[in-house]
């Protein structure tokens, strides 16, 4: 992070110093509190991309995407956001820390089956909490297993469900889908239904030719390979931006992977224009590759 940010202050973009102070102020622990920091984190990663790469760019400061681009008399935009559903990750961390709070065995192993929800219902996320930890301070059960997800036949997504364990010792999350797994058709709809399409994307959409690039770091599986397969059957004739792009940020890496998925009904010359004006920038290779196609 601290890289990030001197990258980014040797470039100086306009509207960085307003950025810096809201990141070096965070302080918010909370749920919501971390899932802004991870969208302020994926803005500032994809901009100190930018401007290693020699991209020219400001800060918006504005109505409007995240992040400009000038060329010539047009401007171009990129818009950040991120989506950090309630996951099995989640759900553990949520255990462990109730059965601590309570001088409990905190060894959580959760394994999936047969592959990992995108999103736990809150409603059974509810009742799990409240099975292994009771409200009125009794003893909790030590196992269960419970439907996490509901089948969706008609995305060829089976019902997940979660087989919980407390013991004492060490515990685990095991989590698995193989190549093009239904799990990476339904985190595909779960950007589509609850980022590209939220009204305030939809307006930024529309006042430029805009990418829309998605932080899917807090996930699970977060698994890019079948990206463009999944998202591509998404695309609806009304929608603004010209692409998606699904990214994931390593805590080992400075540098996020990211796949793409071209909006069919986009205009294609504003498409190749900001294609154009990202080029140098090795994180967008394989926006150009997707129209090479």
């Amino acid at each position: 992070m601290e890289q990030t940010l001197s990258i980014l202050e040797a470039a100086a973009p306009a509207g960085l110093g307003g950025k810096r102070r809201d990141f070096r102020g965070f302080t918010d622990m909370s749920e919501a509190g971390m899932r802004h920091f991870r969208t302020h984190l994926a803005e500032l990663t994809v901009a100190s991309q930018l401007a290693e790469a020699g991209v020219p760019f400001r800060f918006n400061t504005d109505e409007g995407p995240d992040l400009l681009l000038q060329c010539g008399r047009e401007t171009l935009g990129i818009e950040v956001g991120s989506r950090q559903p309630r996951s099995v990750s989640d759900l553990t961390h949520a255990l462990i820390r109730g059965l601590r709070e309570r001088g409990l065995p905190a060894a959580v192993t959760i394994r999936t089956d047969p592959v990992p929800p995108v999103t736990i219902r809150d409603s059974v996320r509810d009742t799990v909490i409240e099975a292994f930890l009771p409200a009125d301070g009794s003893l909790g059960v030590t196992s269960l297993r419970v439907e996490a997800a509901p089948a969706r036949p008609e995305d060829g997504i089976p019902a997940s469900w979660l087989s919980i364990q407390v013991s004492r010792g060490n515990g685990f999350t095991t989590m698995a889908a193989p190549f093009k797994s239904p799990h990476v058709t339904a985190m595909a709809k779960d950007v589509a239904s609850g980022v590209l399409r939220e009204k305030r994307k939809r307006r930024q959409a529309k006042l430029m030719p805009t990418v829309l690039i998605v932080d899917l770091s807090g996930g699970d599986l977060p698994d890019l390979r079948s990206w463009p397969d999944a998202f591509d059957s998404l695309w609806e004739t009304d929608d603004h931006f010209l692409a998606v792009g699904g990214m994931t940020i390593s805590t080992r890496s400075r540098i996020p992977k990211l796949r793409f998925s071209v909006n069919p009904f986009a205009d294609q010359p504003a498409l190749d224009r900001v294609t154009a004006a990202v080029s140098k920038c090795v994180i967008f290779a394989d926006l150009a590759d997707q129209l090479k196609e």
